[in-house]
């Protein structure tokens, strides 16, 4: 029985009360147990608010996934616009209609890219470093206590105390966010570089090509620190959205953005690229050892932590 239990315990990363009682429920069977333990976690706190300022007649959603008990961060989302129809949403939808819903105002007319992405940093910044007495309250917080906690970083963010906001929270178990969770793309998946990438960070991994030149590097003398030219060539809205968020996508078509590269693997297929466009955001490509790619040599070395971006979001 105790060997089960630390079993079950190693396996899924729950206490031993929650263990003991998964294994009660399943005649001690520990495979049934380990299926049914995300059921009995009741970690999860899904915050979605929207949010008004008046002066400037700007309109914002947001969502924030925490898990109370590891104290993580597990999505943070945001839009602003000048649309007010952006804030048409229910906070009774559940969480992945209302991220949905979020990322489709991303397209509208009026969206505000650079401000969006800011809430965004500001909202997953006020948690990470948060206190544990946070994540606590905010188990038992009703909406206006949830509200209030939200409140401040946004207000604090824009220096508006007139900002208005409504928020509601939720509690989900493990089970009911890992099933409604969107699952990236298989060809965002297959063989992804892990090097240098952190385990706990929710990354979207971006279909794209590499700009060839006949003068330039051999694909396969490519290494992490250089410096490349890529296209976002992802159908998915998201993708269509950041793409215009990077400077990548033009009334045209794509265009190439320069960026570093983050990580190199080889596969059968040739040599496997992972760019960096942003916290959060990668792109993996495949390109044949012969490909000359217009790229500089451990040029994103130096460049300050983050700069070779910031650029596309200055206002």
């Amino acid at each position: 029985m105790k060997d089960k239990i630390e079993l079950l315990m190693d396996e899924t990363g729950c206490d031993r009360g929650e263990a003991e009682l998964a294994l009660e429920m399943c005649g001690y069977e520990v495979e049934e147990a380990v299926r049914q333990i995300p059921r009995l976690l009741n970690d999860i706190c899904a915050l979605k608010g929207k949010f008004v300022r008046p002066a400037e007649n700007q309109h914002g959603l947001f969502l924030v996934v925490l898990n109370l008990k590891n104290r993580k961060v597990l999505r943070a989302r945001a839009v602003m616009s000048y649309d007010p129809a952006v804030c048409a949403v229910e906070l009774d939808e559940d969480w992945f209609a209302f991220e949905k819903h979020l990322y489709g105002c991303r397209l509208w007319d009026g969206s505000l890219p650079a401000e969006s992405l800011e809430v965004e940093q500001r909202l997953a910044a006020h948690f990470r470093a948060a206190e544990p007495e946070v994540f606590n309250r905010l188990r038992a917080a009703n909406a206006e206590e949830a509200t209030a906690e939200l409140a401040a970083p946004l207000r604090a963010h824009f220096r508006d105390q007139s900002l208005s906001l409504r928020a509601k929270k939720d509690i989900l178990d493990l089970g009911q966010f890992q099933s409604l969770r969107k699952v990236p793309a298989p060809a965002a998946r297959r063989g992804k570089p892990e090097s240098g990438i952190p385990p706990e960070e929710d990354l979207l991994v971006l279909k794209i090509t590499l700009e060839e030149d006949p003068e330039g590097l051999p694909a396969a003398e490519l290494r992490a620190g250089d410096m490349v030219f890529a296209r976002i060539v992802d159908g998915r809205d998201i993708a269509q959205y950041l793409a215009r968020l990077f400077g990548g996508l033009t009334s045209s078509g794509p265009v190439p953005i320069e960026v570093p590269v983050e990580a190199i693997e080889s596969s059968p297929a040739g040599t496997l690229a992972r760019v960096r466009f942003a916290v959060g955001v990668a792109g993996d490509a495949i390109v044949t050892g012969d490909k000359l790619l217009k790229a500089a040599r451990g040029a994103a070395h130096g460049r300050g932590d983050g700069s070779w971006w910031r650029r596309f979001f200055k206002g």
